[in-house]
């Protein structure tokens, strides 16, 4: 458990952080709960909540399903009244029964499946970032802006990707599809592009949550497949220290998600406290967003709800909140809760398509598509 500073002299709220530090999620889950042990931190140097500090403990579940409702209760069983929960969304389908019988609410920040927060036993979950079906969505209409019709998707082999991943593609029927697996610990990607490259794709999509997938995916297609058009999903550009991983000029051109705009002041905000604290080479990502406002509304809940050890006063007062102003997307882009409504996004414009120059980092939004509100 955190320290939960010593200006207090008030027993602390706990909160539950399920994180994969060691697991295929790791690569997005350790900045997510790096970004939110800091928004915890902020929000105790500001005095708390009702006066009273809050302080976390910590589990992992290796985003492994078998091993995520274990962790679940225990961090309940140490007095956890609410948890955020940074690992793949398998293990959370799974557990749905057993939270619902805990009565505790759980924030999954950067969790982006629709079914974890659809019924059955849905009351006390929720998701703040636009779901893998919105995706789905985007990419059809700017696939369709640019005339592919044919998709070779390559994902990892890791079974909570390719759970995911049947969601992400069911949201895309404007295009006819190719699937290619990379086992997650492949030395190469070589096969998969030369196999890939017979089905003679218009654009090439990589889906995994394996950021070394993502390179030796890059990299072989980069080479192999140089004039096909790749795009990616939401991990490679929350994960800037794998920009050089990939050969030079190997990104040149990708298509990815990232969730930021210069254009939203919410996330310079959030950009210049994270940077404060981590020093002026700190590069915000999607996952350093959804993560300060997974805490931000958790907090707000708890203040709300009045009774800070109560999970389901907590819950209660989550479905109250409406049109927070959110650190990540276009601006104007809110979130709100409600008894129906566990899914946070009000709109598509969470996401922004963005793309990478020859140098490998992130050159801006993408101009072959911008969502409309």
């Amino acid at each position: 458990m955190t320290s939960a500073g010593a200006a207090f002299r008030t027993e602390p709220i706990i909160i539950g952080l399920v994180c994969d530090t060691s697991g295929p999620g790791a690569s997005y889950a350790v900045p997510a709960c790096n970004a939110t042990e800091l928004a915890i931190d902020k929000i105790n140097s500001e005095g708390g909540v009702r006066g009273r500090p809050l302080a976390y403990v910590e589990g992992n579940d290796e985003s492994d399903p078998t091993k995520t409702a274990t962790v679940l209760q225990k961090q309940v069983s140490r007095g956890a009244s609410a948890l955020i929960v940074l690992t793949s969304s398998s293990g959370v389908l799974q557990a749905k029964p057993i939270i619902e019988r805990m009565g505790v609410p759980v924030i999954m920040s950067v969790g982006t499946t629709t079914a974890v927060v659809e019924p059955p036993n849905n009351t006390y979950l929720y998701e703040l970032a636009q779901p893998s079906s919105d995706w789905g969505r985007m990419y059809c209409e700017a696939f369709q802006r640019h005339g592919y019709r044919k998709l070779a998707v390559v994902q990892d082999n890791s079974p909570s990707q390719v759970k995911y991943n049947k969601t992400l593609l069911a949201a895309m029927p404007c295009v006819q599809q190719h699937v290619e697996t990379v086992p997650i610990d492949s030395p190469d990607a070589s096969a998969i592009a030369s196999r890939t490259k017979d089905f003679q794709p218009d654009a090439v999509l990589v889906a995994s949550q394996s950021i070394n997938v993502e390179v030796l995916v890059h990299n072989a297609f980069a080479t192999q497949l140089p004039d096909v058009p790749r795009f990616t999903v939401a991990t490679l550009a929350a994960t800037p220290s794998a920009w050089q991983r990939v050969q030079p000029g190997g990104l040149n051109g990708v298509v990815g998600l990232s969730a930021l705009t210069d254009h939203n002041e919410r996330s310079r905000d959030v950009t210049e406290f994270y940077r404060s604290r981590l020093g002026e080479g700190f590069t915000m990502s999607s996952f350093w967003a959804q993560s300060y406002d997974g805490v931000q509304l958790l907090a707000t809940a708890i203040d709300n709800a009045g009774r800070a050890d109560d999970g389901p006063a907590i819950n209660a007062a989550l479905q109250r909140i409406n049109a927070y102003p959110a650190s990540f997307g276009y601006p104007g882009f809110a979130l709100s809760f409600g008894p129906d409504k566990h899914l946070g996004p009000d709109g598509l414009c969470g996401q922004v398509f963005v793309t990478w120059g020859a140098d490998n980092r992130l050159a801006g939004p993408w101009p072959g598509y911008e969502p409309s509100c």
